[in-house]
């Protein structure tokens, strides 16, 4: 176990088999905390961070929903140090094929808008580090909204800092009832879209939406007008992620992306396809090293 500032220690670094996405599992003021570097190749380095050492949101296809852990926002000096960590163990700066673009990516454990102080603060301290070594250093958020209230301090925090930050809304169903079986805490779908457009409004940055096909649960052919109806002519994109199995669930991902797609390109809404890095090593969308969490971060 390497120590690398105060309360904070490198407990395992871990190698995906499948691609090149590296898991740095840390272990801060006796909880365990993930992050995750991933190189797509396509001229970013990303780094995948977390907010809290936990989350009781309790979404269905999360691993973190099976288990009761303690849950703590996590703090700049915590987040920070993390990330320069990263940056020095891989090199990142002195490679002569250094990227151009550096992300970090606030889609690891927990919900951002329930930390949003330290969120944009951290967001301050690493760009203002990093803009001399990199010609572009952004940020990004996944929330799945649980307040309106949360979201209005969010885009002001944001705005009045002039954060280059892109907002993904966890989507995954355009049905009331089946969004709030996968995610009991999420606003209304009506309110989350119109956050969405006022977030981009409100900032001038970008923001799309995230949905995770699953067989027989938001793949419907109802579940594909309801997308049309929701997302026609709002100029936000939807980015398809694919479903990597919860050993404790029993969805399965489903065979009809390209059908999706095809059909919402037709009407005019732009997709994507993204399948998320990492899923042999836990760092997939909802996905995380259990063991060092039962061990570390259980009530």
């Amino acid at each position: 176990m390497k120590t690398i500032g105060l309360d904070l220690k490198l407990l395992d670094k871990v190698y995906s088999k499948v691609d090149k996405t590296v898991k740095f599992v840390f272990l801060s003021r006796g909880q365990i905390i993930e992050f995750s570097y991933i190189n797509k190749d396509d001229g970013k380095d990303i780094i995948c961070v977390p907010v809290q050492t936990a989350c009781n949101l309790m979404c269905e296809f999360c691993f973190l929903s099976d288990y009761d852990l303690q849950v703590r926002n996590l703090t700049p000096k915590e987040i920070a140090p993390c990330i320069d960590y990263v940056v020095q163990d891989l090199n990142l700066l002195t490679r002569l094929n250094r990227n151009k673009v550096f992300l970090i990516s606030f889609m690891g454990c927990g919900e951002p808008l329930l930390n949003i102080q330290n969120v944009i603060e951290s967001c301050r301290q690493i760009r203002d580090k990093y803009q001399k070594n990199y010609q572009v250093v952004r940020f990004a958020v996944a929330s799945l909204i649980p307040k309106m209230e949360l979201m209005e301090k969010f885009v002001d925090s944001v705005r009045k800092n002039q954060i280059p930050l892109k907002f993904h809304l966890s989507l995954h169903s355009p049905d009331f009832k089946a969004r709030k079986w996968l995610m009991p805490a999420a606003s209304s779908i009506r309110e989350s879209i119109d956050a969405v457009l006022y977030f981009m409004k409100c900032t001038n940055n970008s923001a799309e939406i995230h949905y995770a096909l699953i067989d027989g649960v938001n793949d419907r052919e109802e579940d594909l007008f309801k997308l049309v109806e929701l997302l026609k002519n709002r100029n936000i994109p939807i980015k398809f992620l694919v479903y990597n199995k919860k050993p404790s669930a029993s969805f399965i991902k489903s065979p009809r992306i390209d059908y999706f797609r095809k059909i919402l390109e037709k009407e005019g809404i732009a997709t994507e396809f993204y399948i998320p890095p990492g899923a042999d090593i836990g760092s997939s969308c909802g996905q995380f090293l259990m063991d060092y969490y039962e061990k570390y971060n259980k009530k």
